[in-house]
């Protein structure tokens, strides 16, 4: 089997239409389908169902994708434990971030990785928390970056880069804002209870958030009336600041609020925890090993910003 027609081929079945998948390979269309032609005639059978808008896997496609994977990760593990050897520090690494927790992060991370690692690319993929997770236990992803909540559970292995408190955001001109109070250590906050008639915006349903601010309502004691669902932070902030509805947002987004909406905590001072997560077992080489650590370094300094 051909490592790069193998590539080619899953790129197909990740975009589920070949002419995206041949865009994002940066090769003709024509000459995509002829080598996909080409392997089908030498399996003597079709690896997709075909139509217009929407390719999807036969039972032998899912075959030859179940095990092109597999053949990539066994690539990808033996060149990285080669490059660790010879100290080459070239090789490709493949990072996933969820849309709240890339951004400013990667810039900064990226920044400090690059000068010990100048020739080493990095390839970012965005996606919401549980198409995160099929990445990396596919073998699609070597690092992912994303929040999870204490109720998360995985086969995969994952480190802290810190503990977040979510906060609720509303207009400045909503009434509700009267129903704050100070805790006994002077702390303003607010009980989300007293909201259980506004409307909220939440996040994406793919999205790991999305489950964790279905436990933080859970523990409220009542079913958020929603307003709209979407994973785009500048959008949601948008309906917020017009005082369509409220909304809970990790506090690391605080800075970026725009001059309309306020915040604040929550009495009962729900976390979650952004989290780096790679498959268990796989190799980790000195550049990703590096990567995680930088990335501890900055949400440190993230968390000294907000004490």
């Amino acid at each position: 089997m051909d490592l790069r027609q193998i590539e080619n081929i899953l790129k197909i079945a990740q975009e589920e239409n070949i002419t995206r998948a041949a865009e994002k390979l940066y090769i003709s269309q024509p000459a995509l389908n002829q080598q996909l032609l080409n392997l089908e005639k030498e399996l003597g059978t079709r690896l997709f169902y075909r139509n217009r808008n929407n390719w999807k896997l036969t039972e032998a496609g899912e075959i030859y994708v179940e095990a092109g994977k597999k053949l990539l990760e066994i690539k990808k593990d033996a060149y990285s434990r080669i490059s660790d050897l010879a100290q080459t520090k070239r090789e490709q690494l493949t990072i996933g971030v969820t849309p709240g927790t890339g951004g400013r992060m990667l810039a900064w991370v990226y920044k400090k990785f690059h000068r010990t690692y100048p020739e080493i690319r990095i390839q970012v993929s965005q996606s919401f928390g549980r198409q995160m997770q099929k990445d990396i236990a596919s073998g699609v992803l070597d690092i992912g970056i994303m929040t999870i909540g204490n109720s998360w559970s995985s086969k995969e292995v994952t480190e802290e880069l810190r503990k977040a408190e979510m906060i609720l955001v509303m207009s400045k001109d909503n009434p509700m804002k009267n129903a704050a109070f100070f805790e006994p250590d002077g702390t303003e906050v607010i009980d989300l209870k007293a909201l259980c008639d506004e409307y909220f915006v939440l996040g994406n349903r793919a999205g790991i958030n999305h489950t964790i601010l279905t436990d933080i309502f859970e523990q409220a004691g009542f079913t958020p009336k929603i307003y709209s669902q979407s994973g785009v932070f500048q959008l949601n902030m948008s309906m917020v600041e017009e005082n369509l509805c409220c909304g809970i947002i990790e506090e690391y987004h605080k800075d970026e609020l725009p001059e309309g909406v306020i915040s604040y905590k929550l009495s009962s001072h729900p976390t979650l925890n952004v989290v780096a997560v790679y498959k268990q077992g796989k190799y980790l080489s000195r550049a990703a090993r590096d990567f995680i650590d930088i990335a501890k370094e900055y949400w440190k300094e993230c968390e000294l910003k907000f004490e």
